[in-house]
């Protein structure tokens, strides 16, 4: 390659030395300086869009609390037997609830004789919706009276 090199004339040297600059440089930027900027580039748009979806989330995070806050508010902040026997007798069932007791700190019976089953329902809706209290076991016994019901459950906290 030198006896090539040295037996072409100073002035086709000078072309060659020229494009080989050029050749090199162009191999750097292809081969080292572009992939590193690419990768770069993508780098900081997968950040920016990281920084997004946590910030999105905080606020969701803060969005939720505050909705759990509301919830609690709305059952009085009280615990569940003061919630449940509340929430009957605002509906009108507080003659028909023979007996209400506590089952640990997230579960509740409770005893209806001779009990409206549409009201019964409605009120068990409420406990439901307002306050996230759900049926963990029912059980209803058709009265001869129409729409009079005798009934057994067991409410638990929800989530």
């Amino acid at each position: 390659m030198k006896a090539w090199f040295y037996a072409k004339e100073p002035h086709e040297q000078r072309i060659i030395i020229i494009l080989g600059i050029i050749i090199g440089l162009a191999l750097i930027y292809l081969l080292i300086w572009s992939p590193i900027s690419e990768s770069y580039a993508q780098k900081t748009t997968q950040v920016q869009a990281q920084r997004k979806l946590l910030t999105w989330m905080e606020d969701t995070g803060q969005q939720i609390a505050q909705l759990r806050g509301t919830a609690a508010q709305g059952t009085g902040g009280g615990p569940l037997l003061s919630t449940v026997d509340r929430t009957i007798k605002a509906s009108g069932l507080g003659p028909g609830m023979k007996r209400l007791e506590p089952q640990g700190n997230n579960k509740v019976q409770i005893w209806f004789e001779n009990t409206n089953f549409d009201q019964l329902l409605t009120s068990l809706s409420k406990l439901a919706s307002d306050h996230q209290i759900q049926i963990s076991s029912i059980n209803i016994e058709r009265q001869e009276q129409a729409g009079l019901v005798n009934a057994r459950l067991v409410l638990i906290k929800g989530l």
